[in-house]
């Protein structure tokens, strides 16, 4: 895998800032991303907060800036769809639906007449999804999962949610897919890149870059990898109740997240790798794209520490493209979020086509990230983008145009944006105007 050792994603000056030039890209991810979506639907897009955040007296403040950035995001796609004559916009804040034990996101494979589960009390805000009807074997699965049996791996830490595929199918492969937690790769893996166009050189700060000082061990003279959850926090102290003998809070999440959680680690990571964490939902879709329209892919809520119903951006980016668009929608982090590049299959057999899924998936997801990006920065005009950004906004732009012939390119910088770690509302709040 080659890197890109710049001061920017996307800009090598004194002046570069990663950190905006991220901003911009998610942000213009977003808008894209809304803007066709309103324009091609002719119906509103939704964001939605989680309800425990959003009724949490402690958080007005996050609910305020929530609604406050999505009522902007509205009105730059609205102020671009007018222009291009295309379709009034609506973009909107919502709640995700409500949380109950075993409840699930779904990506909704619309080619297959597959439908959003109902409301469990139709008209109640942030009501509850009603439990899907699942096969037999996909029912007795889902209780493992929602029950987290000991007979599974999976993962149960903070943004635990495991994937599962409910298998219809009358013939042939007829089990259900799971458990698919997220796991830590990566990025991306050496030697396993689905056969297909060479992705797009990945950015990676320069030794000297201050985005690395943080990143420093604490008492020693290394430095946590690179797109590590919580690799910022490696000049801290642990927290108490270290079991895990990591001498700085970074190496203690990292260690806690496989030991005490179970996520699964698939390598090593150097100081020059990139750590790559593709969750549950997309694994579930390559394998439901895989088996066949009669299979549906799932997330299920494990664990006590995530409870919000909703895919994260990245997961949103990835599940339109591949036409499962989820169940709901939200804009906290998706750190260090990632595709598969080869098929990854810690229960259940690998299908002789799933590679070629992968591919075509990816190939597929590449493409719309460049076509939303495109969008996105056109409704980032002057006038829609904070003053701050605007450099870093033309930084990306210039970039943009000087590489257009990459196919892989909008995905790799949504890639690379996504390695500096903050919530998406925090991103595009900063940079919508």
């Amino acid at each position: 895998m080659s890197l890109r050792r710049t001061k920017g994603i996307v800009s090598d000056s004194s002046s570069s800032d990663p950190v905006k030039e991220g901003d911009v890209l998610m942000t213009a991810a977003a808008l894209g991303l809304a803007g066709d979506y309103i324009a091609r639907e002719k119906k509103p897009l939704q964001f939605d907060m989680d309800p425990l955040d959003a009724y949490n007296p402690k958080e007005q403040s996050k609910a305020a800036l929530f609604k406050t950035t999505v009522e902007k995001m509205d009105a730059a796609v609205a102020a671009y769809l007018t222009k291009k004559n295309l379709a009034p916009s609506q973009v909107r804040a919502g709640l995700s639906p409500g949380y109950w034990q075993g409840a699930m996101i779904m990506g909704v494979y619309v080619l297959a007449d597959q439908t959003r589960p109902k409301e469990w009390t139709p008209g109640v805000i942030a009501s509850p999804l009603e439990p899907p009807v699942l096969s037999r074997k996909g029912e007795a699965l889902w209780h493992q999962i929602k029950t987290v049996s000991p007979t599974l791996l999976q993962y149960t830490g903070r943004g635990a949610y495991t994937g599962f595929v409910d298998n219809k199918n009358t013939v042939g492969d007829t089990d259900p897919v799971g458990p698919r937690s997220t796991v830590r790769m990566t990025a991306p893996p050496p030697g396993a890149e689905a056969p297909t166009i060479v992705p797009h050189s990945r950015w990676l700060p320069p030794e000297d870059h201050t985005l690395w000082k943080p990143r420093k061990r604490k008492g020693a003279e290394t430095y946590v990898p690179w797109g590590l959850i919580g690799g910022d926090k490696a000049g801290q102290d642990p927290a108490a109740g270290n079991d895990t003998r990591a001498t700085n809070l970074a190496d203690q999440i990292e260690l806690e997240m496989r030991d005490r959680y179970g996520m699964v680690f698939t390598s090593d990571l150097a100081v020059t790798d990139i750590a790559a964490y593709t969750h549950g939902m997309i694994q579930a879709i390559y394998k439901a794209y895989t088996l066949g329209p009669s299979c549906t892919p799932f997330e299920v809520a494990v664990g006590d520490q995530t409870k919000k119903m909703a895919s994260c951006l990245p997961c949103t980016l990835f599940m339109h493209a591949a036409g499962y668009p989820p169940s709901s929608i939200h804009l906290g982090s998706g750190e260090s979020w990632a595709p598969l590049y080869s098929p990854y299959n810690p229960n259940g057999p690998t299908e002789p086509n799933e590679l070629g899924v992968v591919r075509d998936l990816n190939n597929a997801w590449y493409e719309r990230c460049r076509q939303w990006l495109d969008i996105g920065l056109e409704i980032l005009d002057d006038a829609h983008i904070a003053a701050d950004h605007k450099a870093s906004r033309d930084a990306v732009l210039d970039y943009v145009r000087r590489y257009g012939s990459d196919p892989t390119l909008g995905g790799v910088l949504i890639l690379d944006a996504l390695t500096l770690h903050d919530s998406e509302t925090n991103k595009i709040g900063r940079t919508v105007r």
